[in-house]
């Protein structure tokens, strides 16, 4: 149902925007157009945007009334997510790059353990092979680098979500083994 529900919205966007380029006069399609960037895309600037322009279109008295009621609606929520921000909400971009670099760390982290364990049984053998150990060694240190760097940028944008102190904390800790960053990091 989700899905069928994104290509309806996907095929409405792509609508829209063959109607108001084949007719950017039209100042009703173009407020029919900021109503669904609002509504249903939450793009709050282009529906600014597109209710400006048809400003600029010679509106009714009733379409400038509707298009003022909307700027007000819009610029009032564009202010309020702006405090948020500055308050230590996240907005929609920022959140999802957010999610991005968690899923990214979760992932090398999960490389890091799988490396570490066949490191491991590596060296149980009677004979270990070392270049096998030089192979995995390096690539141990070339995913624990880009779980750092992955740290870096999540906290550039979220220095303060429990759940990703929580697992960076336990990635130091128990596949690591940095007892102290570890543990600096889970008493906060």
């Amino acid at each position: 149902m989700n899905e069928r529900l994104a290509l309806y919205i996907q095929l409405l966007y792509k609508t829209y925007s063959e109607g108001v380029a084949k007719f950017p006069k039209d100042v009703a399609l173009r407020i029919s157009y900021a109503f669904f960037l609002f509504e249903k895309m939450h793009n709050r600037q282009q529906a600014l945007q597109e209710l400006l322009q048809a400003e600029l279109n010679k509106p009714s008295i009733d379409e400038e009334f509707i298009i003022f009621r909307y700027k007000k609606i819009i610029e009032d929520e564009i202010a309020e997510s702006k405090n948020e921000a500055n308050q230590g909400g996240m907005d929609v971009v920022s959140e999802m790059t957010f999610h991005n670099h968690l899923r990214q760390i979760q992932a090398n982290i999960e490389k890091s353990t799988l490396l570490y364990m066949e490191f491991w049984s590596q060296l149980t053998e009677e004979t270990p092979d070392l270049a096998k150990l030089n192979d995995i060694g390096s690539k141990i240190n070339a995913s624990i680098q880009t779980v750092e760097e992955n740290w870096t940028k999540l906290l550039k944008v979220n220095p303060n979500n429990v759940n990703a102190i929580k697992l960076y904390g336990k990635f130091l800790l128990e596949i690591i083994n940095d007892k102290e960053g570890g543990d600096a990091l889970l008493e906060k």
